[in-house]
């Protein structure tokens, strides 16, 4: 006979210790057991290495060179988990702790807000919605600032969500949310809810109300501390920097918009906010004739206002784009809710099938690595990353098998509902991501990793070196020969030509560069498997 608990069906959505499971499921694995990778990881890290082997915490560097793109907030509460974290962490390990305390922040305030807006069901379908985005599944486990950003909207949106109810608390809510995006990504992440914000006011009657206008007032004084205290103490102790951070973040904003950024973030926002984009256009199109209603307003204006940021800013790329995830993740749990049942079951069966398959073949590949079982698969893998050996691991095989397991015990089990859809998604996200970072991880990490390099490179370094100019090296490279290798350059492109006694310079493969000149001798050249990246290090004559 089947057991009782088995033969029970799974109540959806998830809710209490499941959705917690799941939830953990998807935010621990990738985390831990690999160095920073290209790019937005390798440069976040190489921000908070710079802050703690400098010791300065109020202006942001790179391998010795002022950064201006985000603002400090991340780089702190990274930089503290590094510290704090130390005793058992390695500091790249640790650094990524702040982004899944700042994910998790994201989760639950969208949550919160979506329960307010739509309902208890629809909260939880929401926060499985933003869980389930392609396009944050990798960027949520890197160092990288935008994590914070997405913390801070979803707070800054949940206080709109309650400030016709409990003014004082949306205050709160909506000036900290506000605060901490600015304070993480600066002016563009901050003028989107406030500019929500102030947009609503004239399209519901229910924030007109006083309890509404209490609230956005509040929020603003709430917002000041965020916005005065950093800034002056930067622009008090390094002027230089202060000034030229906020004359790039004014320069980011503004711009008119040109039809190869629509282009770019038509195609970006096709993967990367699936599946809440589908779902918005659905809320959309229900909340038609109630343009008025709250729950429309809310995420309707602020994703409207996001996109509109989008096109006006100067750089377009995939990160600035997650800033808009948050208000369309929102209504997508009542957009879940009212699916069609036909459109909600081809949604489900397309995640079984998806996913299933790639489980399968991920445990293939797995399999035919470490038996050479088919042989034929087995070489495939070692032309990827040649000179990698496959080992067992216990703790990553038991992992991922309890995933793979929680994954067909839900698919088989679960309620058969129009609910079912955004479940069996966002478990699917976290079935991948959970086989790639534990089936794979050292796989990955062999190809990706600049440890060997710098390592190399490190060695070949004479005692009292002196200075270092490099040509070519991008912001990931002086990120991770920071970090493995202990070396700031003096870039030629910022500095010019110098006197420095070494010369290191990044060339590529399909694209060589002559000889630096006669004055300089080669003594090193590294790269990475497989990789179009090439160093060498020179020794002037």
């Amino acid at each position: 006979m089947t057991p009782g608990w088995l033969a029970q069906r799974i109540a959806l959505p998830l809710t209490g210790w499941p959705l917690g499971l799941l939830v953990a499921a998807f935010t621990l694995p990738g985390l831990f057991g690999h160095d920073p990778w290209k790019t937005e990881d390798a440069v976040g890290f190489g921000v908070v290495w710079q802050m703690i082997t400098s010791g300065d915490w109020l202006t942001l560097g790179l391998a010795g060179e002022p950064f201006y793109e985000d603002g400090p907030f991340y780089y702190w509460a990274s930089a503290l988990a590094v510290k704090a974290l130390a005793w058992g962490l390695a500091p790249h390990d640790a650094a990524r702790v702040a982004s899944a305390v700042f994910l998790l922040l994201a989760l639950w305030f969208v949550r919160l807000a979506a329960r307010d807006l739509y309902g208890k069901v629809q909260g939880d379908l929401s926060m499985l919605a933003l869980l389930g985005c392609v396009g944050l599944m990798w960027h949520a486990h890197e160092t990288a600032a935008e994590n914070a950003m997405l913390a801070g909207l979803a707070a800054a949106y949940y206080g709109l969500a309650i400030s016709h109810k409990k003014p004082y608390k949306a205050a709160l809510a909506f000036g900290c949310g506000t605060g901490v995006a600015f304070l993480a990504k600066g002016l563009m992440a901050a003028l989107q809810p406030f500019a929500a914000a102030l947009l609503v006011l004239p399209l519901s009657g229910v924030f007109r109300a006083r309890n509404y206008a209490l609230s956005v007032v509040l929020g603003l004084v709430v917002l000041v501390p965020f916005v005065t205290v950093w800034p002056l103490a930067a622009a008090s102790r390094a002027p230089e920097y202060f000034a030229s951070w906020l004359a790039w973040q004014i320069a980011s904003v503004g711009t008119a918009p040109g039809w190869e950024d629509v282009v770019y973030y038509l195609k970006t926002f096709a993967w990367a906010a699936w599946p809440v984009w589908p779902l918005g256009i659905w809320a959309t199109w229900e909340y038609r004739r109630y343009l008025r209603d709250p729950g429309f307003a809310v995420p309707f204006l602020g994703a409207i206002v996001g996109i509109a940021l989008l096109l006006l800013g100067v750089r377009a790329s995939e990160m600035n784009a997650l800033s808009v995830l948050v208000p369309l993740a929102i209504p997508a749990g009542a957009a879940a809710v009212g699916l069609r049942r036909g459109a909600a079951n081809a949604l489900a069966w397309f995640s079984i099938m998806t996913f299933t398959l790639a489980a399968g073949y991920a445990w293939t590949m797995w399999f035919a690595a470490l038996t050479g079982i088919p042989p034929q698969l087995e070489r495939n893998i070692t032309k990827l990353q040649p000179g990698f050996v496959f080992e067992f691991q216990w703790l990553p095989y038991l992992v991922a098998s309890a995933l793979t397991v929680g994954w067909f015990v839900l698919v088989l089990r679960s309620e058969r509902s129009t609910l079912r859809a955004l479940t069996h998604w966002a478990a699917g996200m976290t079935l991948g991501w959970g086989l790639a970072t534990t089936l794979a991880l050292d796989w990955i990490d062999f190809g990706k990793t600049y440890r060997r390099v710098g390592t190399s490179l490190a060695n070949q370094l004479p005692n009292g070196h002196g200075c270092i100019e490099s040509r070519g090296l991008g912001e990931t490279q002086r990120a991770v020969f920071h970090y493995h290798a202990g070396v700031v350059t003096k870039r030629a492109e910022v500095y010019g030509p110098t006197d420095c006694p070494l010369l290191l310079v990044q060339a590529r493969v399909d694209g060589e560069p002559p000889e630096p000149g006669p004055q300089w001798t080669r003594v090193w050249e590294g790269e990475r498997p497989r990789d179009r990246e090439r160093y060498r290090l020179y020794r002037r004559s």
